[in-house]
C-alpha cells in the first residue's frame, strides 16, 4: 500500500460531457486518477461522455525553480477565501472562485493542485502542506488548527488579518533601511571601481616619475595588487565559506546556533527578539480568539516565532502546560531571558483575569511599536555614520590620486 501511495501522481484529464443548460462541453481537469476525475465532473453537474488522461510533454512542464508568490498575493488569497467560507460557500467552490488572471501564476497552479487534492478527500491543511514554497509552516499549522476546531472560516479571517499586520511591519522596516542600504551599496561600488580601474591607470604615470608615493596611494595600490594576484583564491574561499555557511544554517543545530548568535548581536539582536515575541503573541491571540484549544494554540504559536532558539524554549512551555502548569508560569520559567519582565507580568495578569487574548493583542501592538521605534532610531544613527564613512572614503581616494600629482608637479617645477 505504501508503494501505491508513492506512485500516485496528479495528472491532467481531458473530458467530454453534457450539461443540461449548454449541451456538450469539453475541458480539462486534474485528479489523482480517472475515478477522481469522474467525481469532480459529478460535483460540477456534468454527465461524462469520455474521460481520457492527457499525456504531458516536456513543453507542458512548469519550471518554477525561481518563481515565488509575493506576500501580498497570499494575503489576498487568504482574505478572499475567508469571505467565501464565511458566506457559506463550499470549500472547493470557494477555492475555485479565488482564481484570477491577475493572480500570481505559481499561486494559481498551487490552488489547482489544492482543489484536486481536496476533491479527492484530502484535508485542506494537508493539501496546502504539499506546497511549502507557497504556504509556510505557520500558515499550514493555523489552517490545521481551524479544521480540527471546526472554525476554519474564523481562522482564515484572523490569519488574513495577521498576514496584513505582518506585511505592514516588515514594509516599515524595509522602507527604513532602504536608503542606508542603497547608499552603502553605491559607496562600495564607487570604491571598488576607483581602486581597480582609476588608480591603476595613474600608477603607471607615477612610476615613471620616480617620486615617493604617499601612504594612501601605496595602501590602495597594494590592495589592487593583492586582488590582481590572488583573485582566484579570493573567489574560491568566498564561495567556499558561503557554501559552508549555507549548509550549516540548513541543518537544525546550525540554524539553532545562528539564530542564537543573532539574538546576542548588539544592534539587530533586540530587534529580532522583539519581532519573535510579537509574532508569537499575535498568532496565539489569533488562535485563542477563534476557539482553538490552548495546548494546540501554544504548540502552533511556538513554531511561528521565526527563531529556532526561541521556538525551542516555547516548545518547553507547551510541554509544561501540557502537564497542568499555568501558561504565565511556564513562559516565565523558560523564557525569562527572552520575554521582558513587563511582558511576562502582562501575560500573568491576562491569564488570571481570563482575558488572555486581549492582553496578547496589547503586547503584540506594544512590541510592534517598539520594533518600529528601534528601527527608526537605528536608521537615524546610521545616516550620519554612513555620511562620515563616505566622506572618509572619498577623501582617501582623492588624496591617493591627487597627492602624487601634486608631488609630481612640484618635482617638475623645481627641475
Amino acid at each position: 500500500m505504501a508503494s501505491e501511495k508513492k506512485t500516485e501522481k496528479i495528472s491532467s484529464y481531458s473530458y467530454i460531457a453534457t450539461n443540461p443548460e449548454s449541451g456538450v462541453v469539453r475541458g480539462e481537469l486534474r485528479a489523482l486518477n480517472q475515478e477522481g476525475a469522474l467525481i469532480q465532473l459529478e460535483r460540477m453537474g456534468l454527465e461524462p461522455i469520455s474521460v481520457t488522461a492527457k499525456v504531458e510533454s516536456i513543453l507542458d512542464m512548469q519550471i518554477n525553480l525561481f518563481e515565488k508568490v509575493p506576500p501580498g498575493d497570499i494575503y489576498n488569497f487568504t482574505r478572499q477565501l475567508s469571505v467565501m467560507l464565511k458566506a457559506g460557500v463550499p470549500l472547493i467552490d470557494a477555492l475555485d472562485s479565488v482564481h484570477s488572471d491577475k493572480t500570481n501564476a505559481l499561486l494559481n497552479r498551487t490552488i489547482d493542485s489544492v482543489i484536486d487534492d481536496v476533491s479527492n478527500g484530502m484535508a485542506l491543511s494537508k493539501a496546502m502542506g504539499k506546497h511549502p514554497k507557497v504556504f509556510n509552516n505557520m500558515f499550514v499549522n493555523i489552517v490545521r488548527a481551524g479544521e480540527s476546531a471546526g472554525v476554519l472560516d474564523k481562522v482564515m479571517f484572523q490569519l488574513a488579518e495577521f498576514i496584513a499586520h505582518d506585511l505592514k511591519l516588515r514594509m516599515g522596516i524595509t522602507q527604513a533601511i532602504r536608503y542606508p542600504s542603497i547608499v552603502v551599496g553605491i559607496t562600495m561600488l564607487v570604491g571598488v571601481f576607483a581602486v581597480t580601474y582609476i588608480l591603476p591607470r595613474f600608477s603607471t604615470l607615477f612610476s615613471n616619475t620616480r617620486i615617493e608615493l604617499p601612504l594612501p596611494t601605496r595602501i590602495l595600490l597594494g590592495i589592487d595588487q593583492f586582488v590582481n594576484d590572488y583573485w582566484g583564491g579570493i573567489i574560491f574561499f568566498t564561495l567556499f565559506f558561503a557554501f559552508v555557511f549555507w549548509r550549516a544554517i540548513n541543518t537544525k543545530p546550525g540554524l539553532y546556533q545562528w539564530h542564537k548568535f543573532i539574538l546576542n548581536t548588539p544592534i539587530f539582536g533586540p530587534i529580532a527578539q522583539k519581532m519573535a515575541i510579537s509574532r508569537f503573541c499575535h498568532v496565539l491571540d489569533t488562535l485563542d480568539r477563534t476557539g482553538v484549544p490552548i495546548l494546540e494554540a501554544l504548540e502552533i504559536a511556538g513554531k511561528t516565532a521565526g527563531n529556532t532558539f526561541i521556538e525551542d524554549r516555547l516548545a518547553k512551555v507547551h510541554t509544561d502546560v501540557q502537564m497542568g502548569k499555568k501558561v504565565a508560569l511556564s513562559i516565565n520559567k523558560y523564557t525569562h531571558d527572552i520575554f521582558p519582565p513587563h511582558v511576562l507580568k502582562m501575560i500573568q495578569v491576562g491569564e488570571d483575569a481570563g482575558a488572555m487574548d486581549d492582553m496578547l493583542s496589547e503586547i503584540g501592538e506594544m512590541t510592534d511599536a517598539e520594533v518600529q521605534d528601534r528601527v527608526l532610531k537605528l536608521t537615524a544613527t546610521l545616516e550620519p555614520v554612513i555620511t562620515v564613512v563616505m566622506g572618509v572614503m572619498i577623501l582617501i581616494l582623492a588624496l591617493a590620486i591627487f597627492l602624487p600629482i601634486w608631488d609630481m608637479y612640484e618635482a617638475l617645477s623645481k627641475s
